[in-house]
């Protein structure tokens, strides 16, 4: 899945109408089988953001068009003719299941328009893509609702099969339509369980919103699926050696039914997953003890705990969903007046609105937690709780966990600044890790040659960190500004001055895209600014101005004071 381009012709938060971002050009096939995320730059405010949220918005109301369920209480507040933004165009190529291969010869290019007023309209185009192309096919966006039919629409098969956010910090317009998501799986699951299913496995929507809770869910599952040349990254950088315990905590709580006579009466919250995916879990475990109200699964990792998971579970991403539908029947106990109210919600103060349970209201959770990590320092191993990792460790783990989890998956992964909490090391090191484990997830072995699994996602992320920017291209490095109050989003190849940022200085980029161009901070600046050299006329005042220098450290603009200052001197002496 690659973006090509996205086409604002209705305004969407701080974005005018109008406004255009362009992502990979068409015919740059290089640039596409590579790993090449797009990282957004520019100072705050300038409406970064803004782009992964109304990418999150369009894929969100699209997922919902094609959707063949949709909640009777969500559906008052759904119009397929009303989206935010109300009118866009949005280019993108993406590969089939049914093709022999992820390539770019089986790729269709897919534009979605939707104009004020009306549904959105998918066509797709097949290779070779041309400036006036001559096979075009519009393709529905409507599901089948027959009685004997009942199917998602034929466009599901061209969105993402995945789109994952996460971000750093509160960014509750981005999370919105994820929050939404998760109900209306909490619903669909539910009246799955009302209707008898015999089996459920996973929700019909495609977004996932990475919380800390959902973090846990992603690390166990590479852990436990991941191969060790995969996994070198959390080992050399986090010192993550593998898994110790864990124990998985479900409560039997019900679900209140009205039946059609008006009777009210329960369901088991888990009874359609008690005779699979539960029993697959027992199956993997230790030990595991139940009674009436709660089931406790207890799991030393041992290589046959690892051999078990990899036999019950197809992959690490079906292990992934499992424990993903867990988190989200938690919010079984809101009230109906709620969930409606969040349906409703424009993205404001939508967390407030939203109670979190308690240990015993919920329906899941994970207890005794415990990695086996090794100090960098001293060499030392101790298994530690993963609640006692650092917020830059578990930021680092959330977005490793994601790209592994989805390394050979039709993807688009939207991240909002998703390097806050590391350290310079980290940060520099960022993109390279990020490549090197999708790259050494490549498959050499696949029946029909080597596998790239480059060309399956796009990585979309905002950033103000120079050492992310230092590793990513010119022509995916895209700089947002403002200009007569409207957003202006353009390649740092396309800027009037353009130039290389791949590879670049950290202080060229803090210069050319931040308009800072200082190595040190305002306040140790600010001393050197005080100097006044038009006041220096002898060597006792020289020597004066160089005494209070020495409580700064080393700089660039502390040795160019220096440097004046001796200047000064010299004819002095």
């Amino acid at each position: 899945m690659k973006l090509l381009k996205l086409t604002l012709n209705a305004p969407f938060n701080s974005l005018q109408a109008g406004f255009e971002i362009n992502f990979h050009p068409l015919k740059d096939r290089q640039a596409m089988e590579d790993f090449r995320p797009f990282c957004f730059a520019g100072l705050n405010g300038s409406g970064k953001s803004n782009v992964l949220e109304a990418l999150s918005s369009i894929f969100y109301h699209l997922e919902f068009c094609v959707a063949r369920y949709k909640p009777a209480n969500f559906e008052k507040h759904f119009d397929r003719k009303v989206s935010k933004p109300d009118a866009f165009k949005l280019e993108y190529l993406i590969g089939q299941h049914s093709r022999k291969r992820y390539t770019y010869e089986y790729f269709d290019k897919v534009t979605i328009i939707k104009e004020i007023g009306e549904e959105p309209r998918m066509y797709i185009e097949p290779y070779p893509f041309q400036d006036e192309p001559s096979e075009i096919e519009e393709i529905s966006l409507v599901p089948s609702k027959s009685n004997d039919n009942n199917i998602a629409a034929e466009g599901k098969r061209y969105l993402p099969a995945h789109i994952i956010a996460y971000s750093s910090g509160e960014n509750e317009i981005l999370s919105l339509p994820f929050i939404k998501s998760r109900l209306v799986h909490l619903d669909e699951f539910k009246q799955a369980t009302k209707d008898n299913y015999s089996k459920y496995e996973e929700p019909e929507n495609s977004l996932i919103y990475i919380d800390n809770n959902m973090s846990q869910a992603v690390l166990l599952a590479c852990l436990l699926f991941e191969k060790e040349d995969t996994l070198k990254p959390l080992r050399d950088e986090v010192g993550i050696l593998g898994l110790r315990s864990f124990r998985m905590n479900i409560n039997l709580h019900d679900f209140d039914f009205i039946d059609n006579k008006g009777k009210a009466y329960k369901e088991p919250i888990i009874s359609l997953l008690e005779h699979d995916q539960i029993n697959r879990l027992k199956r993997c475990a230790t030990s595991w003890y139940g009674n009436d109200k709660k089931l406790c699964l207890d799991f030393y990792v041992t290589p046959a705990t690892i051999d078990a998971f990899q036999d019950q579970f197809r992959n690490s991403l079906e292990l992934f969903q499992l424990f993903q539908l867990l988190y989200e029947l938690n919010a079984h106990f809101i009230n109906e007046n709620i969930v409606e109210d969040v349906y409703q919600s424009k993205g404001f103060y939508t967390d407030g609105k939203l109670p979190v349970g308690s240990p015993d209201e919920n329906v899941f959770y994970f207890l005794d937690y415990y990695i086996t990590k090794q100090n960098k320092e001293t060499g030392e191993i101790n298994d530690l709780l993963l609640r006692n990792f650092s917020d830059g460790e578990h930021q680092f783990l959330h977005t490793m966990g994601i790209c592994l989890l989805l390394k050979d998956k039709r993807a688009l992964l939207l991240l909002d600044e998703p390097e806050t909490h590391f350290n310079p090391s980290w940060r520099a090191k960022f993109i390279k890790v990020l490549n090197d484990s999708i790259t050494l997830g490549n498959y050499q072995d696949h029946p029909n040659g080597f596998f790239n699994l480059h060309p399956l996602k796009d990585v979309v992320l905002t950033s103000h960190s120079p050492f992310i920017i230092s590793d990513c291209m010119p022509d995916n490095v895209i700089v947002f500004s403002k200009k007569d109050g409207k957003t202006i989003a353009q390649k740092v190849s396309e800027l009037e001055r353009p130039f290389n940022t791949y590879g670049t200085s950290v202080e060229i980029i803090l210069n050319e895209l931040f308009d800072y161009d200082q190595s040190i901070g305002d306040l140790s600046n600010s001393e050197l600014e005080e100097i006044d050299f038009t006041k220096i006329k002898t060597p006792g005042d020289v020597e004066k101005a160089k005494f209070k220098l020495r409580r700064l450290g080393s700089s660039i603009e502390k040795d160019e004071v220096l440097a004046r200052l001796n200047r000064i001197l010299k004819p002095l002496q």
